[in-house]
């Protein structure tokens, strides 16, 4: 399953917000170019009814704004231990590219992300969160906050006195990028929770490519701040300044920009009727 960067889909964003609203002359900005801080994409996804040992993590490099290419590191030393010390290597295989064959998901477990790169040290620890299974899917056409577009739905079963935090994303052929939506049980613990997407170029045929994944609540609170500052003005504060949990172990160097998390998921592809 493809998968989109958080911060690939809010350039897009400010991409399309500036295409939209701009007139025949082109004007392109001297903007000045800041630290290359590195971006670790270290996500742990372990699908029901899989074993979850093939694992990737994505390694860069921040670059300018207008630069096409996003640098990739290569070189790095990569692994994740759990509670008990069992390491699990992450191997390059392509350039910026890490993976672990062999990998030994537990729920509710706790590991630690490190890496190596550059003559710095970063780790990160987080826990493997459960998810709900999804139950059944739902599609209306009078959908959307207009009332006229195709709307797709999936409903799981939140488990009662427990507290949970989910993500879904929808990945489909009438957006360049994955689109996200977060729900907590505050309100709805123990009963039914919706997650949706709706676009007016939905059509008959379209395939929606849906996964839902458990997270923790710091994941939740860093995942509301993203969404919340790619849904406002393009040009207010980016996301690549909400700080992760990726932390470098100098205490004078800069921290990784990204988030190590580890999710069970559900996944489903649904084709628009």
């Amino acid at each position: 399953m493809k998968n989109v960067s958080l911060y690939n889909h809010f350039i897009v964003l400010i991409m399309v917000c500036i295409s939209l609203s701009s007139c025949e002359d082109v004007i392109q900005a001297d903007l000045d170019t800041g630290e290359a801080k590195l971006l670790v994409d270290a996500e742990i996804l372990w699908q029901k009814g899989t074993d979850g040992a093939v694992q990737t993590i994505k390694i860069s490099r921040m670059t300018a704004y207008y630069n096409p290419e996003t640098p990739k590191v290569s070189g790095a030393l990569v692994n994740i231990s759990n509670s008990s010390g069992t390491q699990f290597a992450f191997e390059e295989t392509a350039p910026g590219i890490y993976t672990c064959t062999s990998f030994v998901p537990a729920l509710n477990e706790t590991y630690t992300l490190h890496v190596a790169a550059d003559g710095q040290v970063y780790t990160a620890t987080e826990t493997l969160m459960p998810v709900a299974e999804i139950d059944h899917t739902d599609q209306i056409s009078n959908g959307g906050f207009s009332g006229d577009e195709t709307e797709v739905s999936i409903y799981f079963n939140d488990p009662a006195n427990i507290t949970n935090y989910y993500l879904s994303s929808f990945i489909t052929p009438v957006l360049p990028y994955t689109e996200y939506d977060l729900n907590g049980d505050e309100l709805s613990d123990g009963n039914a929770i919706k997650s949706d997407f709706s676009h007016e170029d939905l059509k008959p045929g379209d395939a929606l490519q849906i996964t839902v994944r458990g997270i923790s609540y710091q994941f939740y609170n860093y995942m509301n701040l993203i969404l919340s500052a790619a849904d406002s003005d393009p040009f207010s504060t980016p996301p690549a300044n909400i700080k992760g949990n990726i932390l470098n172990q100098d205490n004078n160097g800069s921290p990784a920009l990204g988030y190590f998390r580890l999710c069970e998921t559900d996944y489903i592809e649904y084709v628009v009727e």
